[in-house]
């Protein structure tokens, strides 16, 4: 049986909200893929329990205020990402370092026999930390 693989590139979104201290949680993940040509992004609605537990004087209802204003501009990149060069474009973009309470981790590259699914794949593996189903399990890391 021989699966057509497709090469995506990712990213997991951080909530970092103490910069000098380099302390995360992972919250997020955004992926690419130019054939097909996708860029989904998913993220936790709510601050964590993990990071609840880790920063306990962050505020739930700041934390909800920056993922929508994040979350909004995604939908919009997204919209405008309709071909493989604005799809690379609007992740290089989004995944840049900047001063946020939100930060991406490095770019990953993964083979994936279902892009489409990736995301969610991704999200359950780094972000709620469970076990991957088994159909997940052909992913195979780069």
């Amino acid at each position: 049986m021989n699966t057509t693989q497709a090469a995506c590139n990712y990213a997991i979104l951080r909530f970092r909200p103490y910069a000098e201290t380099e302390e995360f949680v992972n919250v997020g993940v955004l992926v690419t893929c130019l054939q097909p040509c996708l860029l989904h992004f998913k993220a936790e609605t709510t601050l964590p329990d993990r990071a609840k537990a880790l920063f306990p004087k962050q505020n739930e209802h700041t934390f909800a205020a920056a993922l929508k204003a994040l979350t909004k501009e995604m939908t919009r990149l997204r919209a405008g990402a309709t071909d493989p060069k604005a799809v690379q474009i609007a992740f290089n973009e989004t995944v840049r370092i900047r001063e946020s309470v939100f930060r991406f981790g490095e770019v990953r590259t993964i083979l994936t026999a279902n892009p489409r699914e990736l995301a969610h794949e991704l999200f359950t593996r780094y972000v709620r930390m469970e076990d991957p189903a088994p159909n997940e399990a052909n992913l195979a890391m780069g």
